[in-house]
């Protein structure tokens, strides 16, 4: 992870060269990725880099640790504006995923990562970046109205967020993989959102 001398750095600084980390990291492949192409682009000296992460596997896993910062506080601040509601939470963190400014970018990314030949390796480090999410889903619980679900227990809202979660991440692959259309792409995730709100099971009438 980055060193404190980095995280002491003025914000625009530390943006810059998370900036031009992520614009390096999005057009080749991991094997490919010049840390000399990023200090150009950052406009710092080699000696400044190796002073704020050991190597490029740091570098990226600081991307992740942001990228994943960056939602879990777009999560908090719309769950408390809309007064605890899940479902309108889980709606705009899709819109924020597929529509904010570098989706595309961080598809190429994600992209240029898992055809790394040790793609596993970036899997885990995408697991446990971005602190813990086990206090995230802590807080989600205490602030959620629960009269909007059918939920007993943290266990069982950790296994809600799961699915949605995946829905999400479903949603950007088949944007920005597969190429599929905005119009299908909310339409499959937003019918997923109807299936688990509202169930599947018809009931007979009585």
């Amino acid at each position: 992870m980055p060193t404190e001398r980095f995280l002491r750095l003025p914000d625009e600084k530390k943006t810059a060269i998370l900036r031009a980390a992520v614009d390096e990291f999005s057009r080749v492949p991991f094997d490919k990725v010049s840390i000399n192409q990023i200090i150009k682009n950052a406009e710092i000296s080699r000696g400044s880099f190796y002073t704020y992460f050991e190597d490029k596997m740091d570098v990226l896993r600081y991307i992740f640790q942001d990228t994943k910062r960056q939602y879990q506080d777009f999560c908090r601040e719309t769950l408390v504006d809309s007064g605890g509601d899940f479902w309108k939470m889980v709606a705009e963190l899709f819109h924020q995923v597929l529509y904010r400014d570098y989706s595309g970018q961080l598809a190429r990314l994600f992209q240029n990562v898992l055809t790394y030949a040790e793609a596993e390796k970036f899997v885990k480090i995408l697991r446990e970046s971005g602190g813990d999410g086990k206090k995230m889903d802590e807080w989600m619980y205490e602030q959620v109205d629960k009269s909007q679900l059918r939920i007993e227990s943290l266990e069982e809202f950790r296994v809600l967020i799961e699915m949605c979660m995946l829905a999400i991440l479903m949603a950007f692959a088949q944007r920005y993989k597969d190429k599929e259309s905005i119009e299908s792409v909310e339409w499959s995730f937003f019918r997923k959102m109807d299936f688990l709100k509202n169930g599947v099971l018809k009931h007979k009438e009585s």
